[in-house]
């Protein structure tokens, strides 16, 4: 009687959480889910009860563009923790059109928690041509390999190389990763440039691994990884800001994978607002180029090696634009920034460099590096920075530091407000380095998780009609008033750039000199640029 009571108690318990969560689906223990033989549809929610698990496999759960499938703890924490630790926490593949959060209990800011898996495991793997999702809130710690990798090898399958496959709108934000043998964040194929080497019918060949179009990193944090914090490629357009890297490179696998955030082959987009702190290698290593790469707003401090290092690889876009603009760089073991690429060009404007090796502010390969650099300041001791406290890490400037009134306007480069997302200018002209000075803003993550949300929601760009015969209309979701549009192909290559007379929320361009395919937008306003893309007939 009393264990049939415990049974029935238990019963309701998990019928009131499925209630209270709205669950479609509930997840009660560790093993294999199907959505397609669950028959779990756009809009559902599988809500993961509260508890331990061993693992969790979640297969083939397809939403739509508008309608994801959303994951989400319910009831509590959900704990994913192998003890022998040989397989992934979280496993995702063949899945489109998704979320998984761990935002399902008020007041707990990681509702899913993954640790504890084998030497070259991940915590939470996005595989198998899976495409379209969104990661939050979730603790990843004491992975063999990455905390949280997403993306699908190239195989001798042709559905999974460039040519056939390529994943959009990859979102992952407000992620705690920590204490892992990997990357914190690994998100697209390291080999965009040469391709991998795989056996086919016999032969050796190499594949080229799939672009992401539509990647935002944001507000994640991740502390003591073995390699970098965050390691991104194959992304074009990418957005990555308001992250955190800190202690970084501690026990790599490789002698070169010590940094604190690498941007790889096949990337262009924004990288702004970012903390760096501690990387055992370099600070920021940029080592490809497919398009514009606008580096801004961010803190590097006390890096072994480099603050900046930009190198290029076979396959990297010449002529493209690589600005780094209104950086912090303190305490740097070698050169503040160091420059290997020769084919692009690079932009040095407003960056504080300070106390970095042998007094080597910026260096060069070689005389073929082509590169301007404009209010500038260095310095070999912090205190003639005038920041208000170096030593404990607060890098604004104080009053009557040189850095204040001192730049030049970068809002070209979409830099329109600090680090601590206050405005520029304050004082009627930029200020050098990653803050303004004047009244301190909001310390850096000490904004409402609401806030910090909708700052980081995604801006689409609404492509019409799809496919386009002769005329593209291109708007933006939120209404913002649209300056330029420019078409790109998938090299990165521009092909065409339309000027709006007077800004306005559409913008129409002519499309039909292009032959049919899949080309990329850059649509630029008066804050920022947005990426977006559009299907020729």
């Amino acid at each position: 009687m009393r264990i049939w009571l415990i049974l029935l108690t238990m019963t309701l318990a998990g019928r009131a959480w499925a209630q209270s969560c709205n669950c479609t689906y509930t997840i009660t223990k560790a093993g294999s889910y199907d959505g397609r033989t669950l028959k779990i549809g756009p809009g559902a929610t599988v809500c993961i009860q509260a508890g331990k698990y061993n693992y969790l496999r979640l297969n083939n759960f397809v939403g739509a563009p508008d309608n994801p499938i959303k994951f989400v703890n319910c009831g509590g924490l959900v704990d994913v923790n192998y003890p022998t630790g040989s397989t992934t926490g979280i496993a995702i593949q063949g899945s489109r059109y998704f979320q998984i959060t761990g935002t399902g209990t008020p007041g707990l800011e990681y509702g899913i928690r993954i640790s504890a898996t084998g030497s070259g495991i991940s915590g939470l793997n996005i595989t198998g041509k899976s495409s379209d999702c969104e990661v939050d809130h979730l603790e990843v710690s004491n992975a063999g390999f990455a905390g949280i990798m997403i993306k699908t090898d190239p195989t001798c399958d042709v559905s999974t190389q460039r040519s056939s496959f390529a994943m959009y709108n990859v979102k992952v934000h407000h992620n705690y990763v920590h204490d892992v043998k990997g990357e914190g964040l690994y998100i697209g194929n390291s080999f965009w440039n040469e391709g991998q080497s795989r056996t086919c019918d016999g032969a050796s060949v190499k594949v080229l691994p799939h672009n992401i179009y539509g990647l935002e990193i944001s507000y994640n944090r991740t502390v003591n990884t073995g390699c970098e914090g965050i390691q991104y490629a194959c992304a074009p357009e990418s957005q990555v800001h308001h992250n955190t890297v800190l202690n970084s490179g501690i026990d790599p696998f490789d002698p070169y994978q010590d940094n604190g955030v690498q941007i790889g082959g096949g990337v262009s987009g924004s990288f702004y607002n970012n903390t760096i702190h501690k990387a055992k290698g370099i600070g920021l290593i940029i080592v490809g180029h497919l398009g514009p790469n606008y580096i801004y707003n961010n803190i590097i401090a006390e890096a072994v090696s480099n603050g900046i290092f930009v190198d290029e690889r076979s396959g990297s876009l010449p002529n493209a634009e690589v600005a780094l603009v209104n950086n912090t760089i303190v305490s740097a073991g070698e050169e503040g920034i160091k420059l290997y690429n020769e084919t692009q060009n690079t932009s040095i404007l407003n960056n504080a460099v300070v106390m970095v090796g042998s007094n080597k502010y910026i260096s060069t390969l070689s005389s073929k590096v082509r590169f301007t650099a404009q209010n500038n300041y260095t310095s070999a001791n912090p205190g003639e920075a005038r920041f208000v406290d170096p030593y404990g890490g607060n890098l604004r400037p104080a009053s009557g530091s040189p850095l204040i009134n001192a730049g030049q306007n970068t809002s070209r480069y979409g830099v329109v407000t600090d680090l601590d997302d206050r405005a520029r200018p304050q004082g009627g002209t930029y200020d050098i380095g990653a803050y303004e000075s004047g009244q301190s803003g909001a310390r850096q993550g000490a904004k409402s998780e609401a806030v910090a949300a909708a700052e980081s929601a995604v801006v689409l760009v609404r492509a019409y009609p799809s496919p386009a015969t002769d005329q593209l209309v291109v708007r933006l979701s939120n209404e913002e008033l649209i300056e330029q549009v420019s078409i790109v192909d998938g090299n990165g290559r521009e092909l065409g750039r339309h000027t709006a007379s007077t800004p306005a929320s559409e913008l129409s361009v002519p499309v039909g000199q292009l032959g049919k395919g899949i080309y990329l937008l850059r649509v630029g306003t008066a804050s920022r640029q947005y990426g977006g893309r559009f299907l020729k007939n």
